[in-house]
């Protein structure tokens, strides 16, 4: 095995942990493990950080592209919790106008998660477009995205309670087993890097391999 298959496997096996161990905390952390949810915050950042940044030049997501690595980096920065914590401060206290302070709120986080998402999509749609992961695995997180954002607009479509209840626990899970199917996916590439041809470090190496 290469140097470059060493780094993409340890890399990509490292991250997915991280990412499956961050998506089962998010599973679990709830009702009195409720504390322990913000471990699922921490475990995502790293998992993030490690596929980025690589074990190793050859095992980046983002083949350390200056750009495409800083977007990505981004997305994990504005939607880690502090960031919106402090945005919600920003808000003023009113107790004696209610709909003022929900105005004032909505000012705020409107465009904070309006933002938030255009930085999302862009960064799923470099890693697709970087290629370092085989085709079409490139593109699974621009896939879980898009899911995602279909089960939590039919989750306000369908309402709350009712018939619709179970519907809507499915739906609710949808983001968490996306983020678990991508390190499942990270640690099944890693542990083929190096053993197939599709692994080869340069794009026009895959196209020409037989």
């Amino acid at each position: 095995m290469t140097e470059e298959a060493r780094q993409r496997r340890r890399t990509w096996v490292v991250g997915g942990i991280l990412m499956a161990l961050a998506a089962s905390v998010g599973f679990a952390a709830r009702f009195e493990l409720a504390p322990y949810h913000a471990a699922k915050d921490v475990l995502w950042a790293l998992a993030v950080l490690v596929l980025v940044v690589g074990l190793g030049r050859a095992g980046s997501i983002t083949r350390r592209r200056p750009f495409a690595s800083t977007i990505v980096l981004l997305q994990v920065a504005m939607a880690a919790p502090p960031l919106p914590t402090f945005l919600s401060g920003l808000v003023p206290d009113d107790p004696g106008n209610l709909h003022a302070q929900e105005d004032a709120y909505l000012a705020v986080m409107i465009p904070y998660q309006a933002l938030l998402f255009a930085v999302t999509v862009v960064a799923v749609i470099l890693i697709g477009a970087v290629a370092a992961l085989p085709r079409p695995w490139s593109w699974a997180p621009a896939c879980v995205l898009a899911l995602s954002v279909l089960s939590s607009t039919a989750t306000l479509a369908i309402g709350f309670g009712g018939p619709s209840a179970v519907l809507q626990r499915v739906l609710y899970e949808v983001p968490g087993a996306g983020m678990l199917l991508l390190g499942v996916i990270a640690i099944v590439l890693g542990i083929r890097a190096g053993t197939q041809p599709e692994f080869a470090a340069d794009p026009v190496a895959r196209r020409v391999s037989p």
